[in-house]
């Protein structure tokens, strides 16, 4: 009788060396060291909900406001706030990269998180700025915009 074929046992990478098992997640600069569990998931999970949040939040008055106070065409602040939402929709590639090859998980989060809070809260102050001013935009029966040019500038990057 034949026996069957065995199955390659072999579980060894040949890139390693002194033919080291590999572990199932291998991450080359920073050795295990048994952190996560529940608390780093609730933290990534907290940030991810509130994240979301915030980033709906915006989209959803970012037309009203570019075709309002900024006196945009509707079709510009259109295409603006697509712009913007396929920009935010890939910037987590280049998240991905940082995290892997430079800063590691936690701290990549932890930056993007106070990156993040200090952009949406420069962008509402940049919002606020007409009203701390004393212009008197609310009066404006034209749509004709509120700003002066380097404060749609100022709005844009931090919309970056």
């Amino acid at each position: 009788m034949a026996t069957p074929p065995q199955p390659d046992t072999d579980h060894r990478t040949p890139f390693l060396q002194n033919d080291v098992e590999a572990p199932a997640v291998l991450d080359y600069k920073h050795p295990p060291t048994g952190s996560g569990g529940w608390r780093s998931a609730i933290f990534i999970i907290g940030v991810g909900c509130t994240e979301r949040f915030a980033f709906y939040g915006v989209s959803s008055n970012l037309v009203t406001f570019l075709s309002g106070p900024l006196g945009e065409s509707t079709a510009t602040a259109a295409e603006n706030v697509n712009t913007w939402s396929g920009t935010a929709s890939l910037l987590p590639l280049l998240g991905a990269v940082v995290a892997d090859s430079f800063l590691g998980r936690y701290r990549t989060i932890v930056f993007s998180s106070l990156l993040y809070i200090l952009g949406l809260g420069l962008l509402s102050f940049s919002a606020k700025l007409p009203s701390l001013t004393g212009s008197d935009c609310e009066n404006s029966s034209q749509l004709t915009s509120c700003y002066s040019q380097l404060q749609v500038i100022f709005f844009y990057f931090l919309l970056a």
